[in-house]
């Protein structure tokens, strides 16, 4: 599959999972997402067949992904939104934790789920969990939304998730909710 790495910066996780997908024998490109132009540039020169956003600071503008599928790779547990996830899990003192793959929307962090991995969260510092745990879940998490994508597979629609819980099982109530920073 052609696919464009669109990130805030090339951090870990991005480099992480382009060495994976790599080796999967997908063809990448990476794009900083600095602004809306540079995206469509990206968009219009490599022409993927999607996009993985692993890092991103802002949201994936409207036209492009309305018209191509954008999974964003959340540091969360499905339902969670918001930019501090990893810092709320360990401050909470959380013990699991996992990644969310879903499609860009209007929304941050709201789309339809394609995929989510969790793992037990140890007591550690935010960057041992993100470059460990995080990424290994992300690179398991991708992986199943690329399979599905190619399989034509379509997204659960977040509403449909709110009722399970982070390992899957039906919960009284989800865990996952919006957070500030």
């Amino acid at each position: 599959m052609r696919l464009l790495l669109l990130c805030h910066s090339f951090n870990s996780l991005a480099q992480r999972l382009w060495v994976e997908l790599a080796a999967d024998g997908h063809d990448l490109s990476v794009e900083f997402d600095v602004n809306d132009r540079v995206t469509d540039e990206a968009v219009a020169a490599w022409q993927p067949d999607a996009i993985v956003a692993p890092f991103l600071k802002r949201r994936i503008a409207d036209e492009v992904w309305r018209r191509l599928t954008c999974l964003v790779v959340h540091p969360g547990i499905v339902g969670d939104r918001g930019p501090s996830a990893l810092d709320w899990a360990l401050q909470e003192g959380a013990v699991e934790w996992g990644v969310t793959v879903l499609r860009a929307n209007a929304e941050m962090d709201a789309g339809d789920v394609y995929a989510t991995a969790t793992f037990p969260l140890r007591a550690a510092t935010k960057s041992s969990v993100y470059r460990n745990e995080v990424a290994d879940a992300a690179v398991t998490a991708v992986r199943e939304a690329l399979a599905k994508l190619a399989a034509g597979v379509a997204p659960t629609p977040l509403a449909e998730t709110r009722s399970l819980a982070p390992s899957g099982e039906p919960a009284a109530t989800a865990r996952g909710r919006l957070r500030p920073l």
